[in-house]
């Protein structure tokens, strides 16, 4: 009988497995499966290398539609599809039906020709699913540059089952609209210091989280989000009294939760509901997270003045950035209005202060809190300025 000989291959370091296996054509690479158990879990982990010789990131839909969890020669979830000498583009097919899209440039460019990007999703409901292929229902976009914008449009329009849409890091974008009448939930955009338009068009949408200079804003239907954050701390990216607030006051009336910069309320939402709604209160916010640059005694003038339309509010946190950007018109309070609105915080049970070490920002704190809630309660006195 002869001996058998020993397995070089497989005893190999997974890296470099990995590294060989990146050579391979597709259809090569995933027969390595069947080559031994160990290759099994190496094709999983594999990282699938593709070249585009037309800047087309076709590649890519064939590997979303080509996925089988269950298939030891389809379930790999990386590929690097190079579109030029310069530039890849890294697909991860996360567990839960999440996809990961980010563009990277070799040559150090940031990509910032300005564009204007339209995304649509189809609402229509498939017919069947497809026994293979991975299903996207949460997408996160990285660094989507103008060459590159209208093929990942082309290609969002095939993922029927999305409900979550990340954007980050689009240096470029200039204007962003978003349509998707029916499907999508929650929707997050970061790193967009160019955008000066945003579009959006989604009646079931929950959770929308912005973060950047605050666009001009245009809604279409009055859907109420139970999660709204404004992380708007760099300031506005429009001119003075060109964005309309009343759409977006509608639209985030019936919030849970609001993250919110004191300029926005000082500039654009005080503003508009001393004049024409007087009665206008924040019923079902539970939670706020309040963005200042300070503790300065008319900054806290604001917050109470704020928390004075919040009677259902549970829970207050205060982030202080010395960097954020700080109101230009009179921050005066109108006595008559706050007399309006004045009430008693029943229901405050948490108050929390972050980037103030100031003993007497907490002590202006806790003095003009006294005004619209009982801070003596056990449970608030416990969890204060932690």
């Amino acid at each position: 009988m002869s001996e058998q000989k020993p397995d070089i291959i497989s005893s190999l370091p997974l890296e470099l497995l990995l590294y060989i296996i990146s050579f391979l054509p597709f259809d090569s690479a995933r027969l390595t499966p069947f080559v031994s158990t160990q290759f099994r879990f190496v094709w999983s982990q594999a990282l699938l290398v593709a070249h585009s010789h037309n800047g087309s990131i076709e590649a890519i839909s064939r590997f979303i539609h080509c996925f089988d969890e269950h298939d030891p020669s389809k379930n790999t979830r990386k590929l690097e599809l190079h579109l030029d000498k310069s530039t890849f583009v890294s697909t991860i097919l996360a567990p839960h039906n999440v996809m990961h899209m980010s563009f990277f440039f070799s040559d150090g460019s940031n990509r910032e020709d300005s564009f204007c990007w339209r995304i649509e999703i189809n609402d229509q409901v498939p017919k069947r699913v497809e026994s293979s292929g991975f299903l996207v229902k949460k997408l996160c976009l990285y660094s989507v540059y103008s060459l590159t914008h209208e093929v990942v449009s082309s290609m969002v329009l095939d993922f029927s089952l999305l409900e979550n849409l990340k954007i980050c890091g689009c240096k470029g974008l200039n204007s962003l609209t978003i349509d998707s009448p029916t499907k999508l939930i929650h929707l997050s955009i970061s790193g967009c210091p160019k955008l000066r338009y945003l579009d959006i068009r989604s009646s079931k949408l929950k959770t929308l989280h912005y973060q950047g200079f605050l666009p001009l804003i245009k809604i279409h239907e009055h859907f109420n989000l139970t999660n709204a954050i404004f992380d708007v701390r760099q300031g506005p990216s429009y001119c003075n009294n060109a964005l309309d607030i009343d759409p977006l006051l509608l639209i985030i009336k019936n919030s849970q939760s609001l993250t919110l910069c004191r300029w926005m309320f000082e500039e654009l939402i005080k503003p508009s509901i001393s004049s024409s709604w007087t009665s206008f209160q924040f019923y079902k916010l539970h939670e706020l997270r309040w963005i200042d640059n300070s503790m300065k005694q008319e900054n806290i003038n604001s917050l109470i003045s704020f928390l004075k339309l919040c009677p259902s509010i549970e829970r207050i946190f205060i982030e202080i950035d010395t960097n954020s950007y700080s109101s230009k018109v009179d921050t005066t309070v109108d006595d008559d209005y706050g007399s309006k609105h004045a009430i008693v915080l029943r229901n405050l049970k948490l108050v929390k202060l972050e980037g103030s070490k100031s003993e007497e920002d907490k002590n202006q704190l806790i003095l003009a809190l006294q005004e619209v809630a009982d801070i003596n309660q056990p449970l608030l006195t416990r969890y204060l300025f932690p």
